[in-house]
């Protein structure tokens, strides 16, 4: 069950993998281990490494022939898009930092970075703990490489498990020092209202309802556009207008199938929305994150202006039908 539930989790977001660091040093483990068994007088079970072996193809066979498959119609199809594509790229120090910042508040909260700190540097020299500083150094390894990827704060998530390991060590330790059995109570309540608060605090945006602008946009973009019809979505990378809208496209701006970030000023704009125009995008949806690109880059508002008709507008977004390309 444990390796099926991987699999699903890999599944549903491709970064779950990084569960291959503790399994590495499962099968290391093993491999130890095995030295000093004498199979031949065994109890008639399953060698542990074949029973690694099945576990990590019931975990990893599922995933590795969707996600080829899945790239294999992202390639061939066009407009190409594979959402996590152009993620493998080391990024500037400010960037990292602030990674690390949102590390420390958002993901874990500051409580529990603070917890998982002390019970990381108190658990060094535990065998036990290994495969979890094992774990950590992967996820360390996998933010660095993935460093554009890693805007996207989920991609974190698989840091939570190990905090909390860690985090719970330090409580033990903590448990050992105390003897008063109230004492311990009172620690434990103040400790679960601590984490609540914090938690309240620094994870409640996550409960806003960020995505909605962009599902709106792609609910009226299914409405009022061809269903052939190609989509440039100015949406900071996001693929729910294009979700929504259940059409083909591309975000904008892009390069190679991959978003591009915003635009350096508005020549950039103008020739990538030119480029996209040419490959048969009809029509550009802009939301309330990224409106603000037709004020600011006066020149590309004014293009935009030119060569298209407003077909729909609200507070949360945008959509022109662009002119065809003339022939």
């Amino acid at each position: 069950m444990a390796a099926v539930a991987i699999s699903l989790s890999i599944l549903i977001k491709a970064t779950s993998i990084i569960i291959a660091a503790p399994l590495l040093y499962t099968v290391v483990a093993a491999v130890y281990d095995r030295r000093k068994i004498d199979f031949q007088k065994s109890d008639g079970h399953r060698p542990p490494l074949q029973s690694l072996a099945l576990f990590a193809t019931i975990a990893l066979l599922p995933s590795v022939l969707w996600y080829g498959h899945a790239c294999q119609i992202a390639s061939q199809f066009y407009p190409h898009h594979f959402f996590g594509a152009g993620g493998v790229r080391i990024m500037s120090a400010a960037w990292y930092l602030a990674i690390a910042k949102e590390i420390a508040t958002s993901t874990l909260t500051p409580l529990l970075f603070v917890l998982s700190g002390v019970g990381m540097f108190t658990t060094r020299s535990t065998s036990r703990a290994r495969m979890f500083h094992l774990w950590l150094a992967a996820m360390i390894l996998f933010i660095v490489i993935v460093g554009y990827g890693n805007r996207h704060q989920w991609y974190q998530l698989p840091l939570i498990p190990v905090a909390a390991a860690f985090a719970g060590s330090a409580c033990a330790l903590v448990d050992t020092k105390i003897s008063s059995r109230p004492v311990k109570i009172t620690f434990s309540i103040l400790l679960a209202i601590s984490f609540g608060v914090s938690a309240f605090v620094y994870a409640r945006y996550f409960y806003q309802p960020s995505a909605a602008p962009l599902r709106d946009a792609g609910l009226k973009l299914r409405t009022i556009t061809p269903t052939g019809a190609l989509v440039a979505a100015a949406d900071n990378g996001d693929p729910t207008v294009l979700y929504y809208a259940e059409r083909k496209g591309w975000h904008f701006l892009e390069k190679d199938g991959i978003y591009d970030g915003e635009p350096k000023d508005s020549a950039q704009a103008i020739v990538d929305l030119e480029e996209l125009r040419n490959r048969g995008a009809s029509y550009l949806v802009l939301t309330s994150n990224t409106s603000w690109w037709l004020d600011y880059y006066e020149e590309f508002g004014q293009y935009v202006q030119r060569t298209s008709t407003l077909a729909a507008a609200t507070s949360e977004f945008k959509i022109y039908q662009l002119n065809p390309v003339p022939k």
